[in-house]
């Protein structure tokens, strides 16, 4: 191995170090980054490299998609549009057994079709949910195991800002890797309802029969009124993408004031919460810009380092098998995300990962996106550590322990989610190249 892989090696373990020592993920990224990058060509070459990727990023206009669907993102919490998803499922759900758990997954997933921002949909549910489950008498630990679990959907459920990331890194297309999480994301919804079906049969004291109020048809037929703006939405936004009509960036801002206009309509935002918004937005995408800007050059290191190449070098001469491959990755992606978050894990990943699974196991592009990209989303509920888990404890003011207690059955069907997914990747790949043809 060279001395510069040697260096990339040091520095990504030192990368660990630092992130479980608890400085802020952008310093953790950028320390290490600048170290190796200094030993490796010296301090001119630093200030070649820093400066380069700063600009790069910052006026490129590919990333200006990002602003634009944080800010749909924040109007779709501000207007209320996760507690109209969760009132409508829990009508439909609440009279079988765990149902209110089901109607937290499926809002989830509604809430991701206007959101993307799988941290934003955890906060969110765990303020709305958990006072009408511990009302009916669920079991606290598993209540905040479904919530911290369903965050997975928003990663997986156009407009997903991680999809949205990956592909201007891997230049894919947006449209169509957006299209390819779909088919993943309502099929995970259906196990992890299966899964609290399950659970509430094995161990009925986890959830009651049914929820103690009576719900009419007609009240469940009419609470629909209030999807059918969020569906208008996203097919405004997803079909005006993938046709080609305007470009994601275009895409982006036309969410965002759809989302705005939705809630206007409503009366649910005024100019203070509107003025929030954009503020909230502006402070938001600073943290996820100089993560990205951080994640690049570390990503630059590992390319310049040789560690990538290195990497897939020693895997294709060990001649391992296909699956040996795919269950290293796995394991590389959940201890990751154990620590990190889902977009530096991706920016820092993909110059390594992504090259094998597309070239030398020859997945599919898109299919590949959504397996890397709900690795990473599942490394956030793994134990010990788990982002998501403690996302969730801190909105709810308990310990996460308390999560972690009822987080085991969530983990394991969407570990096998997972791997059904490698095993027939046409669930993701099927569908955006139905559109094409």
């Amino acid at each position: 191995m060279s001395h510069e892989a040697l260096i990339g090696i040091y520095c990504f373990i030192g990368m660990l170090f630092i992130v479980l020592a608890g400085f802020p993920i952008f310093i953790s990224l950028i320390l290490p980054a600048v170290i190796g990058l200094w030993i490796i060509g010296g301090p001119t070459f630093v200030l070649e490299q820093t400066t380069t990727a700063t600009y790069n990023i910052s006026s490129s206009y590919t990333f200006a998609v990002v602003p634009m669907f944080v800010l749909m993102g924040i109007f779709a919490g501000e207007s209320g549009i996760a507690e109209d998803a969760y009132n409508a499922a829990s009508k439909w759900v609440m009279k079988l057994r765990g149902g209110l758990l089901m109607a937290t997954i499926a809002a989830n997933a509604i809430f991701g079709a206007c959101s993307g921002i799988p941290t934003g949909g955890t906060v969110v549910f765990t303020k709305i949910a958990m006072p009408q489950l511990i009302k009916q008498g669920y079991d606290k630990s598993l209540s905040l195991a479904c919530i911290a679990s369903a965050a997975v959907l928003v990663t997986l459920i156009p407009p997903s800002m991680p999809i949205i990331i990956t592909c201007i890194l891997v230049d894919l297309s947006i449209g169509r890797a957006l299209i390819a999480g779909i088919i993943p994301g309502i099929l995970l919804v259906v196990l992890m309802s299966l899964t609290v079906w399950i659970a509430g049969h094995l161990k009925p004291e986890l959830m009651p029969a049914s929820a103690n109020t009576n719900v009419t048809w007609k009240e469940r037929v009419f609470s629909l009124k209030l999807l059918w703006p969020i569906i208008l939405i996203f097919l405004i936004m997803m079909g005006g993408m993938y046709l080609g009509i305007f470009p994601p960036t275009v895409g982006g801002a036309i969410g965002a004031f759809s989302t705005l206009v939705y809630a206007l309509a409503l009366r649910r935002m005024n100019t203070k919460s509107i003025l929030h918004a954009f503020w909230e937005s502006v402070i938001i995408n600073a943290q996820l810009f100089i993560i990205i800007i951080g994640g690049m050059l570390f990503a630059r290191l590992i390319a310049l380092s040789g560690l990538a190449q290195g990497f897939n070098d020693f895997l294709l001469s060990s001649q391992f098998p296909p699956l040996g491959i795919m269950a290293i990755i796995i394991v590389f992606y959940l201890l990751l995300g154990c620590v990190m978050d889902l977009t530096p894990i991706v920016i820092i990943t993909l110059p390594i990962v992504f090259p094998i699974l597309t070239g030398h196991l020859g997945f599919d592009p898109y299919a590949t996106v959504i397996i890397l990209l709900f690795l990473g989303a599942l490394g956030s509920i793994t134990p010990p550590i788990g982002m998501s888990c403690f996302v969730v404890a801190s909105a709810a003011n308990t310990n996460p322990v308390d999560v972690y207690r009822g987080i085991v059955p969530f983990f394991l069907v969407q570990l096998a989610m997972v791997i059904l997914l490698i095993f027939v990747p046409g669930i993701a790949s099927w569908l955006p190249h139905l559109f094409v043809h």
